[in-house]
C-alpha cells in the first residue's frame, strides 16, 4: 500500500479549471497556476493536500495510479465538491507493523497462518500452494531467492493477516484488567453521543469527528486499545484505520456495548438500533474534505 502526498487547483467553476489545465499545457508552474485559480484553503501553501493514503486519492480521480505517476498532473477531476487537478508530488511505500518480518522463518508463518503460501503464491507468484519451505528459509530469504520487493510483500501479508484476524477481548476479560487497575489501557468508545447517553463503560474515551487526531496524538502506542462500539459491527474497520495509524495493540470488545451491558453491567441499559432510521456512525474516519 502507498501513501501520496498531492496538490491541488480547486474551483467550483468548470471554466476557471480548463482555463488553469490550459495555463499547465503551455507550461506555468502549478504553484502560480494555484494561486491564479484555486480557492481551496491548500492555496496559501501552494495547493499542497498533506498525506493521504493512496486509496483517498484513487476515490477522487476514478483511477488507479503507480509511481511511475510521480509528478503526472490529474484531471481535471469532477467530485461533489466540485473540479480539481491534482498533481503527486510524493510516493512512498506505507510500511505496515504486524506480527511478519524479513527474518520470519517461512515455517512460523505457515504455522501462524496456514492460507499465508496459498495468498504469496496467488499474489506474487512465490512457490506453489502447497509446497513446503526449507528450515532456514525466512520471508527475507524467499523475496530475495524469487526477486521480490521485500517491503511490498511484508505489507501484503501483515495487511491481509490483520484482515483476516480481528484481535477481541470478551466482556469478561475487559472486566477483569479494568478491575486490576491497570493504567496500560485505554478504551475507545466510537459511538454516537445519543448511544453514550444511554449507556458507557466508565473512563472510556468518547472520539468522535471534531476531536478524532487530539485524541488519537494524546494515545501512548505502548497502551492496549480497546473499541467500544454498539454490537462489535464497526470497531473492525477502526482498528485496521489505526493499524495505519501506527498502533499494534488494539482489540475490540466482543460483542460491543450490547455484550457489556448484558453479561457484566447489567444496570445499564440496552438499546436497539434500526438502520431504516437513517441510523449511521459519525463520520470519524471519513475522508477528508479536501475543499475547505
Amino acid at each position: 500500500m502507498f501513501k501520496v502526498r498531492a496538490s491541488q487547483i480547486f474551483s467550483h467553476a468548470m471554466e476557471d479549471v480548463v482555463a488553469a489545465k490550459k495555463e499547465l499545457d503551455a507550461g506555468a508552474p502549478f504553484t502560480e497556476v494555484v494561486e491564479k485559480y484555486s480557492t481551496c484553503p491548500s492555496k496559501k501553501n501552494g495547493g499542497d493536500l498533506g498525506w493521504m493514503p493512496e486509496d483517498a486519492l484513487q476515490s477522487l480521480i476514478g483511477e488507479t495510479f503507480s509511481e511511475k505517476d510521480k509528478g503526472k498532473i490529474l484531471g481535471p477531476v469532477h467530485s461533489q465538491y466540485g473540479y480539481h487537478i491534482l498533481v503527486i508530488s510524493e510516493i512512498e511505500n506505507e510500511q505496515v507493523e504486524g506480527p511478519f518480518n524479513a527474518n520470519t522463518p517461512m515455517k512460523e508463518l505457515n504455522l501462524q497462518w496456514p492460507e499465508a503460501h496459498t495468498a504469496l503464491f496467488k499474489n506474487f507468484h512465490i512457490g506453489l500452494p502447497v509446497t513446503g519451505y526449507g528450515p532456514d528459509e525466512t520471508i527475507g530469504t524467499v523475496c530475495k531467492n524469487h526477486n521480490k520487493n521485500e517491503a511490498e510483500v511484508l505489507t501484503f501479508l501483515n495487511t491481509e493477516y490483520f484482515d483476516k484476524h480481528i484481535a477481541v477481548i470478551t466482556p469478561d476479560e475487559l472486566d477483569l484488567r479494568i478491575q486490576s487497575g491497570t493504567t496500560q489501557l485505554a478504551l475507545l468508545d466510537i459511538r454516537e453521543s445519543w448511544e453514550r447517553d444511554i449507556s458507557k463503560i466508565d473512563g472510556s474515551i468518547f472520539i468522535t469527528s471534531e476531536n478524532c487526531e487530539t485524541t488519537i496524538q494524546s494515545l501512548s502506542k505502548e497502551k492496549e486499545i480497546v473499541l467500544i462500539d454498539w454490537k462489535q459491527d464497526r470497531s473492525p474497520s477502526f482498528l485496521k484505520w489505526l493499524r495505519q495509524k501506527g498502533f499494534t495493540h488494539i482489540k475490540c470488545l466482543e460483542g460491543g456495548i450490547d455484550a457489556w451491558t448484558e453479561k457484566v453491567a447489567s444496570h445499564l441499559n440496552r438499546y436497539d438500533i434500526d438502520e431504516d432510521d437513517g441510523y449511521r456512525y459519525e463520520d470519524i474516519i471519513e475522508e477528508p474534505d479536501h475543499t475547505h
